[in-house]
């Protein structure tokens, strides 16, 4: 068994993940076991096929458990976007005399914070800096070394429905794990896949996955803003295979092949198997349900309070529309702003669809252990 060996579960909208490594130098990690086991997902911030649950989060671990060749102890729980919400409050401190704000000081501050929760359905999961106020009138992201009287710190807080914690928990100690701890995916996607100059600034991060979508607003080390909608690439799927009259497998394979800026001739087509399909039609199918994400999205960031300027990127990650071909091209034009595609950092595993678990892994072995 490894010394400080650290396991997470991460819950996609097709499948559940576990990732259990070991940190090495430079804040990276190095992966000793992986398990991926699907499932039905959840929609509309519920498990489709709670009954279910168990048997997949059982096959996961104790395939994990079979490539390390021993029992997991402990798990950190990735807890998906539709499934919390997110709210701010300013903690502040007067001193009796000017004071250096050292890291102690800093700690301190989040110490004395008694995270009350009005929310009798949720519980506080994360808290994180926004930013700082110094003497009233000096907004910084980093205060260390600076003289004060006064400093607040305006945080953001991730809260999670009680009713998740509880099935996963009550899952989780038929299991025989009785340490575990839940954390946001989306603060670890965060944290983990934007430089911390750009998040200082402000940032939306849309992680498409194949089932959800969420909308994250970033500011500094926490989430400002947090929506998410049961929209993503599978439906994409599912449209060309109804509408088309075709398997799963084959419409998946068809949208892998489109090119969405294609101005097709009408004679174009592309080929599965024996198979052929005018260009334009099916183009047409990605674009009427990719519109529709679209317009959703651009709901939700309207609904944040902050307001970013025109200039700044949007940041899509997952694999729902990240592994589309025009894919952004097509999000400038619509969304009318800067657009990067983002993926873990780790060269391994650059892949949009594992962000989730990997930031996960990272994350929590840089941050917690």
């Amino acid at each position: 068994m490894f010394k400080d060996m650290v396991a997470v579960m991460d819950f996609g909208s097709s499948k559940i993940t576990v990732l259990v490594g070991v940190k090495e130098v430079n804040n990276s990690f190095k992966l000793l076991a992986s398990a991926d086991c699907e499932y039905e997902g959840f929609a509309n911030g519920e498990f489709i096929d709670p009954n279910n649950l168990r048997d997949v989060m059982s096959e996961a671990i104790l395939n994990v458990e079979k490539q390390l060749e021993c029992k997991i102890k402990s798990l950190f729980i990735g807890v998906p976007a539709e499934f919390c919400f997110v709210t701010e409050n300013t903690i502040t401190k007067i001193f009796p005399k000017k004071t250096k704000l050292t890291l102690k000081v800093i700690n301190n501050l989040f110490l004395e914070d008694t995270e009350e929760n009005p929310y009798k359905s949720h519980s506080v999961i994360n808290k994180a800096p926004l930013y700082y106020i110094v003497n009233d009138d000096n907004r910084v992201n980093d205060p260390l070394g600076i003289i004060a009287n006064k400093i607040q710190v305006k945080c953001g807080y991730v809260l999670v429905e009680n009713k998740f914690k509880l099935l996963i928990s009550g899952i989780l100690d038929t299991l025989n794990i009785k340490e575990y701890d839940f954390v946001s995916n989306t603060i670890v996607e965060g944290v983990y896949l934007i430089d911390e100059t750009i998040r200082n600034e402000g940032c939306v991060l849309i992680d498409c996955g194949y089932i959800t979508t969420s909308v994250a607003q970033i500011l500094g080390d926490g989430l400002s803003g947090l929506k998410s909608f049961s929209l993503g690439g599978g439906l994409i799927t599912s449209d060309i295979s109804r509408v088309l009259e075709i398997s799963f497998d084959e419409a998946e394979e068809l949208k892998r092949q489109a090119v969405i800026t294609l101005k097709p001739s009408g004679v174009d087509y592309y080929q599965v198997g024996d198979k052929k399909f005018n260009v334009k039609t099916v183009n047409e199918i990605i674009l009427a349900r990719l519109d529709k994400i679209v317009e959703t999205i651009k709901l939700c960031i309207d609904g944040f309070e902050l307001k970013l300027p025109d200039y700044t990127p949007l940041y899509f990650t997952g694999g729902g529309l990240n592994y589309i071909e025009g894919i952004t091209d097509y999000l400038r034009k619509e969304f009318g702003r800067p657009i990067e595609l983002v993926a873990p950092k780790a060269l391994l595993y650059r892949k949009p669809d594992l962000s989730s678990s990997i930031s996960l892994l990272n994350m929590t072995i840089n941050l917690y252990k």
